[in-house]
């Protein structure tokens, strides 16, 4: 379990699964850029230009959240192994995506492992505390519990975001997978409605 705010977070009921071993991706994803392959047990993202590649589930998930996967940053790229939750997806009129959450690790042009609220990004956390290595493959717990969005990755809470006003849209219900600039393969991607435990906010005596 992982610490989200004030609660203990763990997967609960398994909502959808896809472990990529089927070579047509289209059948649970919605490819919007970039190249992408899929099939024995891995999608691999690849975008060569300044922007992004994205894909975003079909089905759409109601309440909160946790999509949980394992990524890798694949070399001699060294940043952007990106997803997004509560999200609507693509706009293709503006040429950009849609109203949701995006996240990533080694994103932001600088290194950072974040968070944020979009279109505008009015509302973000960032932190250089969490760097992760190109080749290393990591399991990431992410997604949206009540107003608090998270990112976990290998069993620890790296980042959080409280947001006053969460996105509730009834079509702001899909998750995707994305690339910056960079080549991304991910791995056993998941979604699960978060199980939820209030944490004890008491202490003990040590001494």
């Amino acid at each position: 379990m992982i610490y989200v705010g004030k609660n203990l977070i763990a997967p609960g009921e398994l909502l959808f699964r896809d472990d990529f071993t089927d070579p047509d991706l289209t059948k649970n994803w919605e490819i919007t850029g970039g190249a992408w392959t899929s099939g024995d047990g891995t999608c691999v993202g690849v975008y060569r230009e300044n922007g992004g590649g994205l894909i975003y589930t079909h089905r759409q998930f109601d309440g909160d959240v946790m999509p949980d996967f394992l990524g890798t940053i694949i070399p001699p790229c060294h940043n952007d192994l990106n997803w997004s939750f509560r999200t609507r997806g693509w706009d293709y009129a503006a040429h950009d995506a849609d109203a949701g959450y995006i996240a990533g690790l080694n994103g932001w042009y600088i290194d950072r492992t974040g968070i944020e609220k979009y279109p505008g990004c009015y509302l973000q956390a960032l932190t250089e505390a969490f760097k992760a290595e190109p080749g290393r493959e990591y399991h990431i717990q992410t997604g949206i519990v009540g107003t608090t969005c998270f990112i976990a990755v290998d069993g620890q809470t790296v980042i959080t975001l409280s947001d006053p006003d969460p996105i509730t849209a009834p079509d702001c219900g899909r998750v995707g997978l994305g690339t910056y600039c960079s080549q991304i393969r991910f791995r056993d991607f998941r979604v699960y409605r978060p199980a939820v435990t209030p944490a004890a906010m008491s202490y003990t005596p040590d001494f």
